[in-house]
């Protein structure tokens, strides 16, 4: 097998050399299906007879087997196979769909022509040849990245013949072939401009070549073919040393594939499995890197490359102009990075933004640091992420209290309250109640699990969201202590688990005391059997009444537990912690009820979500839009979203439409 060269002289556009060994030899035979005519004498050798016979002999017999019925019938299927195979020895000449007789009488015709036959009258002159070029198999596609020239016969030829000539065929556009090789079967190249590949197509069988035939010009939608190895990679890091700058911790990446020390193979960004060889690389050389530029590498899809978050902490600076990026979702996979400069000019995405203020809105969506886009200076950002190196903030506390006086008096109410609620009789409950106490009972609903599991509180339900009539509303309102309590005593028997609770007293006067308390119980079944983990959130609204204090509004909320919940529910005596029973008897201490962590997700669900923005748009006079970005940017911890919109308010830096107009 001859070896494939690079070296000649030819230079293409901009002053390239593309080198031009000689591939062509005299004494080389010719193929056995080459379809040129000798045009020296007219006639035919003995040699060229031969191979004529030999090509009928091999030629597949269109005469059905087996009557033309069972396994040996030869179907139109198989005669295009056929013909396929044959037209791409040929140059891929043939009608896109076109119908079998039209192919069959163009094979024909180049038969009687190669021949010198005179053509009978009738005969569609079909095919491709002739400086018009015909039609190929595949049209090509004005977008894609590269393009395939394939010269059939072309190792016969020299390199710079066959490039001079196709540039002087298609002048005065202009072409830059890169990656050449030649093996046995032929010559091949690449283009990445779809104006020359058009042209080196529409020159197809226009080119004279020294022995008098025309030459084959095969134009696809092709990549190079390419191979992540490590002689790839050396060769990779060497081209990224010289596009290294450390004086400002960035590299140049821009344009990779057509880099001078990489003329010879194929290492084109837009590859997946190349580019994560380049992060790779990056990472292990240059992992203090803070700008990198990707411009003019044919990006397109983005998913791989959310390794950069992780292998590219300190990248800062970013430049992906004049790439392939169809949507601005496509940059997802890299919000991890904290970029502060972004260049996406003359990337298809532009187009979808016909008011750059939201272009720039959906940009900080993603990267709220930039500073700086598409070469253009940005305003500010206004963050609510205080940093926590700058400001201290208060620290955690399991349970809030308004005031510490009532500590007592809510850990002796709560203490009994439980005690009578998880005994087999809740009749003396009557006595927590005020004569004309409410109460309302609300059940999570948004998975359809939770309405199996629910089953039991769902009757009694009083979700507005979904009881919209008056009618309904009043009906499920329970008013009264006989009401309250009768409806209490209709619900599951309980184990709570006292050190699961958290209080919040947002209110204490002499009159009147409001607090909030979170848990989780389990339903007692039977003869103390255990089962179904429950999470519940109850809103007491208390009174004095008759020398001690009874409920007057209560808001009730059973819902499922989080894994977290389960995992840690009724583990206190394994920490440490004392256990409730069943009917406790003696009251649990203060930190028990007060001052134990309750379990909750780190990431708060839906509808907690959604009552936290409720509340902080109440509290701070926000629209609900501000209150939930205020909330996002502090990862919904509430008392540091108070404390971040104290700071700003303070410093005036919210702007006016943050606020509610009424």
């Amino acid at each position: 097998m001859p070896k494939n060269t690079r070296n000649g002289n030819f230079r293409g556009r901009g002053g390239r050399n593309y080198g031009g060994d000689r591939f062509y030899d005299a004494n080389a035979p010719k193929h056995d299906h080459d379809d040129r005519t000798d045009r020296s004498g007219g006639e035919w050798n003995d040699r060229n007879r031969n191979d004529r016979m030999t090509d009928v002999k091999r030629r597949v017999s269109f005469k059905p087997s087996n009557g033309g019925r069972g396994k040996g019938r030869i179907t139109e299927n198989h005669l295009r196979a056929h013909m396929n195979d044959d037209d791409e020895a040929m140059g891929g000449d043939m009608f896109d769909g076109g119908d079998l007789r039209v192919r069959m009488n163009n094979r024909n015709f180049d038969r009687q022509r190669r021949s010198g036959s005179p053509i009978p009258r009738g005969v569609p002159r079909g095919g491709g040849g002739g400086g018009g070029g015909g039609n190929q198999r595949k049209k090509l596609l004005p977008n894609a990245p590269w393009y395939e020239v394939r010269i059939p016969y072309g190792n016969k030829y020299e390199k710079e013949f066959i490039l001079r000539s196709i540039q002087q065929a298609i002048t005065p556009q202009m072409f830059i072939p890169l990656y050449y090789k030649a093996n046995e079967s032929g010559a091949v190249f690449f283009v990445e401009d779809f104006q020359a590949a058009d042209a080196i197509m529409r020159a197809n069988r226009s080119i004279q070549t020294p022995d008098g035939r025309r030459m084959i010009l095969v134009v696809r939608n092709n990549p190079p073919p390419t191979q992540v190895n490590e002689q790839l990679k050396m060769r990779m890091k060497q081209a990224m040393v010289k596009r290294y700058n450390p004086q400002t911790k960035g590299l140049d990446l821009q344009k990779f594939h057509a880099d001078p020390d990489l003329s010879d193979i194929f290492c084109a960004l837009f590859r997946p499995q190349i580019m994560l060889a380049a992060i790779d690389i990056i990472a292990e050389h240059i992992p203090e890197i803070e700008a990198l530029n990707l411009n003019e590498n044919k990006l397109y899809m983005l998913d791989h490359l959310k390794s950069m978050t992780t292998k590219m902490p300190h990248l800062k600076v970013l430049y992906m102009a004049r790439n392939r990026i169809p949507y601005l979702h496509s940059l997802d996979s890299l919000k991890g990075l904290k970029l502060l400069e972004l260049n996406l000019l003359e990337n298809p995405l532009c187009k979808h933004f016909d008011d750059n203020t939201a272009y720039v809105s959906e940009v900080r969506k993603r990267f709220p640091k930039v500073i700086k886009l598409d070469d253009i200076v940005l305003p500010p950002p206004i963050s609510f992420d205080v940093p926590e190196d700058d400001t201290k903030l208060p620290e955690a506390k399991a349970s809030f209290l308004s005031d510490t006086s009532g500590a007592d008096l809510v850990r002796q109410f709560l203490e009994q309250y439980f005690t009578i609620y998880d005994s087999d009789n809740r009749q003396p409950l009557l006595e927590a109640y005020h004569e004309h106490a409410m109460f309302s009972l609300t059940v999570n609903t948004t998975y359809q699990s939770n309405q199996q599991k629910l089953g039991a509180y769902i009757s009694g339900s009083r979700n507005i969201k979904h009881k919209t009539d008056l009618d309904s509303r009043c009906r499920f309102l329970k008013q009264g202590r006989l009401q309250v309590v009768s409806h209490l005593s209709s619900l599951p028997p309980t184990k709570h688990d006292l050190t699961s609770f958290a209080v919040d007293l947002t209110l204490f006067t002499p009159h009147m005391l409001q607090l909030t308390v979170t848990g989780v119980f389990k339903e007692r079944k039977g003869s103390g059997n255990m089962e179904q983990i429950r999470s519940f959130q109850r809103t007491l609204v208390i009174v004095p009444s008759n020398g001690g204090f009874c409920i007057r509004n209560e808001m009730m909320h059973v819902n499922t537990v989080t894994r977290a919940q389960e995992n840690k529910a009724f583990k206190g005596a394994e920490n440490g912690m004392p256990q409730q029973q069943a009917a406790p008897s003696a009251a649990p201490t203060v930190p028990a009820v007060v001052g134990v962590a309750a379990t909750v997700p780190l990431v708060p669900d839906d509808n907690t979500k959604l009552q936290m923005i409720q509340a902080l748009s109440a509290q701070t006079n926000m629209n609900a839009e501000w209150s939930k970005r205020c909330l996002e940017e502090t990862n919904w911890d509430y008392p540091r979203a108070e404390f971040a919109f104290a700071e700003l308010h303070k410093q005036n830096r919210i702007p006016p439409e943050a606020f509610r107009t009424n």
